[in-house]
């Protein structure tokens, strides 16, 4: 979608901005580095010009994330970290570009009080401070900020400092749809997981510059045809993924239940001795089938995954869960106590009914808005869950 927008306008006129948030901490340090390096070179090959750094990158590690800019075009950036220079040689305050005859400063801000945890060594110091002192000091026709806040303490920095023409929120959940300007500067934002590709367009009026939009572009793939370069890296890291999972799964031990829980996962095959038909039911179900979605996608050992297509994954307060395809493959795909909870209880005495009543939450705990966007639980309710 981007090199559609830079087309139409050409690069000499196109600005393309990531707000930052895009690097997670999983545990794994060797699949952490992996996916920055895949991350990166994608924004790259994108055509990202600035990313305004974001919370996720302070608690990622902001000085290794920087020494992946070095033989890259994208920039990365805050205006209130102190000495950013001093943290990585390869950040910066700010970004000055040559666009249309015209100068454009952009830059960043970050809200000190949204990070949870970051290198001791990183100081940060006042959002308005900053970027008063960018303004003042950098010669330019337009000036854009990323601020990395929510809306209410964005408003109020806002209000401390003029001349500014455009303002992207990076922590405001949600697409902006309609105009809103605060101090003379039009506020925009786009968080919505990568489900929409935002822009706006400046054209000069009164001196100034004026804000067309935000104009909002949902992102799907019968309308939009996928960057092939892209594609690919994201094909050769999910390769690399799997074998790294497979490896990983393939070291695990079947750990014994500690003595003191009473009540473990038995498996539908179990529940099948007293409830045949409710499990006949389930069989003609996605539910039983929910792990074939993964192994068609070669995700079937990834266990940022495998919790909502297996029974009982994660679950350290009872024994018997999943644990991997090699050790309990008797566990596989959505059965009975992934929403009824284990039923080790319940199978040594049936009077014992210690089953949960799955509801609208035990459902959207895995149907969620990004991966299952079509899901309806008032239409599952009234066509059979199984």
């Amino acid at each position: 979608m981007t090199d559609r927008l830079i087309a139409e306008a050409g690069r000499e006129n196109t600005i393309v901005i990531n707000t930052g948030d895009n690097f997670f901490q999983t545990g794994e340090l060797e699949l952490e580095d992996k996916k920055a390096e895949v991350i990166f070179k994608a924004l790259d090959r994108i055509g990202i010009d600035f990313v305004g750094l974001g919370e996720q990158e302070f608690i990622f590690g902001v000085p290794l994330i920087g020494n992946l800019t070095k033989n890259s075009q994208v920039h990365l950036g805050c205006a209130n970290v102190k000495d950013i220079r001093r943290v990585s040689p390869y950040l910066v305050p700010y970004l000055r570009l040559n666009k249309g005859m015209k100068q454009v400063l952009i830059t960043a801000v970050i809200d000190p009080q949204v990070l949870k945890s970051t290198d001791e060594k990183i100081a940060f110091t006042n959002p308005v401070t900053a970027l008063k002192r960018i303004k003042k000091t950098i010669s330019h026709d337009i000036f854009i900020v990323v601020c990395h806040a929510d809306a209410v303490s964005a408003e109020k920095w806002l209000t401390q400092i003029s001349g500014i023409d455009l303002v992207i929120l990076g922590r405001q959940p949600g697409v902006s749809e309609k105009k809103l300007e605060i101090n003379g500067a039009i506020v925009a934002f786009n968080n919505d997981r990568g489900q929409f590709v935002s822009h706006v367009d400046l054209v000069p009026k009164d001196g100034r510059y004026a804000v067309s939009g935000p104009h909002n572009t949902r992102l799907q793939a019968r309308t939009i045809a996928e960057d092939r370069s892209v594609a690919k890296l994201i094909e050769e890291y999910e390769a690399w993924s799997r074998e790294y999972h497979y490896a990983k799964s393939k070291n695990q031990h079947l750990a014994k239940a500690p003595s003191d829980i009473k009540n473990i996962y038995v498996g539908k095959d179990r529940c099948m001795e007293c409830h045949e038909e409710t499990v006949v039911s389930w069989a003609k179900t996605v539910h039983a089938r929910a792990l074939d979605s993964l192994i068609r996608k070669g995700k079937e050992y990834d266990p940022q995954c495998l919790p909502c297509h297996v029974t009982g994954m994660n679950d350290k307060s009872h024994g018997g869960g999943f644990i991997s395809l090699n050790l309990t493959p008797h566990m596989v795909n959505v059965q009975c106590e992934q929403c009824h909870g284990p039923g080790g209880l319940h199978a040594q005495d049936p009077e014992n009914v210690s089953a949960r009543l799955s509801g609208k939450q035990t459902c959207l705990s895995c149907h969620t808005k990004d991966t299952d966007p079509g899901f309806s639980y008032q239409k599952k309710q009234k066509t059979g869950i199984h």
